[in-house]
């Protein structure tokens, strides 16, 4: 992460631990204190309900995310014999969640819980309740909870809208109106050193046409083992009696025309939102026996299959999956052995050093893992040690000038070093602070446009006759997100950067589905040969903050970064600041003037590197 966010956060977190229950006023959390994702409840929720206020005043407290309570009750499900209150907790919270809207995308999954819907289950429940035989006991359950929860195949399903066409010809002409709908499958996760998981990934493979993914792909890339189990989903009608027309997201497995095989064919799922990109869903299977056999009718009335709960379970997006991880260790997904071989390999210079690095990778599965090692023994050794800094100089001395570079990446940090007084220090103060405001930091990754230097002239003025004849010219900016918990503040502070002078813009189309919400700390970018002593004058691509058009705010307006690329999609940069700042910028000095340091490296990565980064935890909150 950039110096910026350190300097931007640490300025507003006294401001906002000032105005918390203000900005909880203003976010709609007034009835949440303290989360940091707070409930996305419907108006019509009955917040007075004895069981809903337990569940928020008593059964929420010491948590900060919906995603805390939902593996709280999870956990007390994968260790009990019955669901007891917290199946109607449940249920509670699924009448008060919100129709979903947009689901476009893969979504991650976590089963909460199977139970024993059936009516014979009901029959035999209540003739031991009569006899008094033992206590609460549902078989599905203890057999999830006690052997399959923790290492469930089930990784989460995937939506792609339907075009109006093809829902008519899946749904037999019943869908035909202008509705949003989905073509749904789901997804599934092999752990090669678990029996149970294996044993559960042949079962699923016999009672659905699951099919092998032969090579990593493009967003699940490396993790997905096979899919399985076709769904249309549409906003529609609850088919539970009990929760009195509720407006859900059905995915429906019955349509004859998906193939799927019993039991599927008898399953819809429901789902609504809980939190913003988080789902809860309920598994109903019809039981009526004379329609088992039968295909799906959806002329027939929902009460007459009668639909019965099988179970609970959770999607959610991406922004999730840090937390979904931690909570959840034993289902964070595990790198396939089958990576292409661009994650390990490096895109160095020809040299004998440049060979060692690529040699010490060692069996590390990406290149990422070993950046990794490199940046936890930087964060978490006791002692300041620049053998490590050293590693990292070495391996950015060895990329290559990064040509060609457009769109967005995302951003990743390496570390911090000590740079101009710092140095006095024995321990790298940046370093130190960094993990206490990384939570606050709302910085997603950087923007790169081709230009030119009448382009430019919008941003820099007069200055931008420099770029005359530099090729390329590149517009860039730094982008950033915005949700409801620490980071609030750091976006809503960048939005109000206008007022100083400096550009501050929001994403066309192509760049909202990036999760990027603003755009600002502007540069111009072109191939130069580096600023920093250390990198004996090596072609590098730069980024220039410096211009006085820009009014980059301090200590930015004195930084230049230098930028490589060491892999296909992954790039590492150095973060330079000039050490005198009293010295006016002009590009006609010679760099030498304003004792240019390094205070530490960055890295941008496209989405493949950044799903890897996601996975392994390299760089996240928790």
């Amino acid at each position: 992460m950039k110096t910026r966010i350190l300097f931007i956060v640490l300025s507003i977190i006294f401001l906002f631990s000032c105005n918390e229950e203000e900005a909880g006023k203003n976010t709609g959390r007034t009835e949440q204190p303290g989360l940091l994702r707070p409930f996305t409840l419907d108006d019509s929720c009955n917040k007075e309900d004895p069981l809903f206020s337990e569940m928020i005043q008593k059964d929420l407290k010491g948590k900060k995310t919906p995603l805390e309570l939902m593996h709280y009750y999870t956990d007390i499900l994968d260790r009990s014999a019955s669901h007891g209150d917290i199946d109607k907790k449940l249920d509670r919270l699924f009448i008060c969640g919100k129709t979903p809207g947009n689901m476009d995308g893969f979504l991650h999954g976590i089963t909460m819980s199977l139970r024993t819907g059936t009516d014979i289950y009901s029959l035999l429940n209540d003739t031991r309740e009569k006899l008094n035989i033992g206590r609460e006991f549902d078989i599905l359950q203890v057999l999830y909870g006690r052997v399959l929860s923790k290492t469930s195949p089930w990784a989460g399903k995937n939506f792609n809208k339907l075009e109006k066409k093809k829902l008519e010809e899946m749904t037999e002409g019943f869908y035909s109106k202008d509705e949003t709908a989905y073509l749904g499958i789901n997804s599934f996760r092999k752990d090669n050193k678990r029996f149970v998981n294996n044993l559960s990934n042949y079962i699923l493979a016999a009672v659905m046409d699951m099919e092998e993914v032969p090579e990593p792909e493009d967003r699940e890339r490396s993790w997905i083992h096979a899919r399985g189990g076709f769904f249309i989903a549409k906003n529609e009608k609850s088919v539970d009696p009990e929760h009195h027309g509720k407006e859900v997201m059905a995915l429906n497995y019955r349509w004859k025309k998906l193939g799927n095989k019993l039991p599927n064919r008898l399953l819809i799922d429901e789902i609504v939102q809980i939190s913003e990109g988080l789902y809860l869903g309920k598994l109903y299977y019809a039981t009526e026996m004379k329609y088992i056999l039968k295909d799906y009718d959806p002329g027939v009335a929902k009460e007459d299959y009668r639909y019965r709960n099988f179970g609970y379970f959770l999607l959610m997006d991406d922004t999730w999956l840090d937390e979904k991880n931690r909570l959840f260790p034993e289902l964070a997904y595990n790198l396939a052995d089958n990576l292409p071989e661009k994650f390990r390999t490096f895109r160095f210079t020809d040299s004998t050093g440049c060979k060692a690095i690529q040699a010490e990778m060692g069996d590390r599965l990406t290149i990422l893992h070993y950046l990794q090692d490199i940046y936890e023994d930087i964060q978490k050794k006791p002692d300041y040690k620049d053998e490590y800094f050293d590693r990292l100089h070495s391996i950015f001395m060895c990329g290559e000038r990064p040509d060609g570079i457009s769109g967005f990446l995302h951003g990743g940090v390496a570390s911090f070093k000590n740079g101009g007084l710092l140095k006095a220090l024995d321990r790298s103060v940046l370093n130190d602070i960094y993990p206490a405001v990384r939570p606050f930091s709302p910085w997603t990754g950087k923007t790169f446009t081709r230009s030119s230097a009448d382009a430019i002239k919008k941003y820099i003025g007069d200055d931008a006759i420099y770029y005359k004849d530099k090729d390329p010219i590149i517009l860039g900016n730094n982008t950033y997100r915005k949700e409801l918990g620490l980071s609030l503040p750091a976006t809503a502070f960048i939005e109000h950067l206008d007022k100083t002078g400096m550009a501050v813009e929001y994403p066309d189309e192509n760049e909202k589905n990036e999760d990027i919400y603003v755009k600002s700390f502007y540069f111009i970018a072109t191939n130069g040969k580096s600023i920093n002593p250390e990198n004996n004058g090596r072609e590098v691509l730069q980024f220039n903050y410096r211009w006085p058009g820009l009014h980059t705010m301090p200590p930015d307006h004195l930084c230049i970064d230098e930028l490589v690329r060491i892999a296909d999609g992954l790039y590492l940069g150095q973060l330079l600041y000039s050490t005198k700042p009293e010295t006016a910028y002009s590009p006609d000095k010679d760099p030498s003037v304003y004792k240019y340091e390094n205070f530490g490296y960055f890295m941008l990565m496209n989405d493949e590197w950044h799903a890897i980064k996601e996975f392994i935890s390299f760089d996240s909150d928790i």
